[in-house]
């Protein structure tokens, strides 16, 4: 028998109540204590289960997180595409815009025409 109790505590019920039914109630009182600590271990389990992330979670969540790089790697492809057809149209704008100066500009057309006789 394993007792919770410290011996001056089972003397003094031994005393008290005597030897076999001191015996008696510690064992009660150990079996009690045994059931209720092994309760309470079960209540511990059972909260922690609820608190701790499984691998399940982990792996549910992982998807969702590359769900959304897949998401966001898409959208970056697009804004790359967009960027450059702003690219070629502000060349096609500077282009025309040169085009427009020379047409319009006497000054420019001839630099033009000296920097062609070159």
């Amino acid at each position: 028998m394993v007792s919770t109790l410290p011996p001056e505590v089972v003397i003094k019920l031994q005393e008290k109540l005597g030897k076999e039914e001191a015996i008696e109630f510690i064992k009660a009182l150990d079996e009690t204590i045994k059931e209720l600590s092994l309760q309470r271990k079960l209540e511990l389990k059972e909260e922690l289960a609820k608190e701790l992330v499984t691998k399940a979670d982990l792996k549910e969540e992982s998807a969702k997180l590359m769900e959304e790089i897949v998401k966001v790697r898409g959208e970056v492809l697009e804004l790359k595409a967009r960027f450059s057809k702003l690219e070629t149209y502000v060349k096609v704008l500077i282009a025309l815009f040169l085009i427009a100066i020379a047409l319009y500009s006497p000054v420019f057309f001839e630099l033009l025409k000296l920097l062609l006789k070159l």
